[in-house]
C-alpha cells in the first residue's frame, strides 16, 4: 500500500470515529437535559458513519486483494459502524425515555453519567489512535474498554438485584439495562477495532 492511500485510509477511519465520538456526546446531552434536538443531531451523524464505511470499506476491500496490511484493515470501518449503531441503541432508549416521561433513580443517572463520561473517553482516544498507531495508546485503550465492560457487568447485576426487589419500574429498568448492554458492546466493538489496527502496523 502507497504511503499516501494508507494515509487517506488512516484519516478515514479518524473521520469516522470522531463522528461517532460526536453522536455520543450528543448522547449525553439529550440523556442530561432531556434535549430531543440533540438525539436528531446524533442521528445525522450516523447517516454520514454510514456512508463513511461503505465507501472505506469497498476502498480497503479493493486493495485487500494484493495488500496484507489493508486485508487486516478491512472490518476496521465495520467496527466502527458497528459502534455507531450500539450508540443510536441508546438514543432509541433515550428517546423513548423523553417521549413517555419515564424516571431514573438518582444512582442510575449516576451510573448512566460515568458510562457516557468513559465512553466518550474511550472513542476520543481511539480516534486519536487511528491516525497515530501508538503502542502505548492502543495498551491504554484496551485497559479502559476491559474496565467499561467490568463496570457494566456490575451495573447491570446491581440494577437487576433492584428490579427483582421492586425498587425500579420495568419500563425504566428495560431502557437503563439497554444503554448499560449497548456499552459492553462498544467497549468490546472498540477493542476489535484497536487489535486489527494495531495488526496492520
Amino acid at each position: 500500500m502507497s504511503e499516501q492511500a494508507l494515509k487517506d485510509i488512516k484519516k478515514d477511519a479518524y473521520l469516522m470515529m470522531h463522528k461517532v465520538e460526536q453522536m455520543l456526546e450528543l448522547t449525553e446531552d439529550a440523556f442530561m437535559k432531556n434535549h430531543v434536538q440533540s438525539l436528531d443531531q446524533a442521528h445525522e451523524l450516523s447517516a454520514e458513519v454510514k456512508t463513511k464505511e461503505d465507501a472505506l470499506t469497498e476502498k480497503l476491500a479493493s486493495l485487500a486483494t494484493s495488500d496484507p496490511q489493508a486485508r487486516l484493515l478491512l472490518p476496521v470501518p465495520m467496527y466502527i459502524e458497528k459502534i455507531a449503531l450500539n450508540i443510536e441503541r441508546m438514543m432509541e432508549s433515550i428517546r423513548t425515555k423523553i417521549k413517555e416521561g419515564l424516571l431514573f433513580s438518582d444512582r442510575a443517572i449516576l451510573e448512566t453519567g460515568k458510562m457516557l463520561s468513559q465512553g466518550k473517553d474511550i472513542l476520543k482516544k481511539t480516534s486519536e489512535l487511528m491516525v497515530t498507531g501508538s503502542t502505548a495508546s492502543a495498551e491504554a485503550v484496551r485497559k479502559e474498554t476491559d474496565a467499561m465492560v467490568a463496570m457494566a457487568t456490575q451495573f447491570a447485576s446491581a440494577h437487576e438485584d433492584r428490579l427483582i426487589a421492586g425498587q425500579c419500574s420495568p419500563k425504566s429498568s428495560s431502557i437503563y439495562l439497554c444503554m448499560v448492554y449497548s456499552f459492553e458492546d462498544i467497549a468490546s466493538l472498540v477493542k476489535d477495532a484497536v487489535d486489527r489496527k494495531m495488526a496492520s502496523k
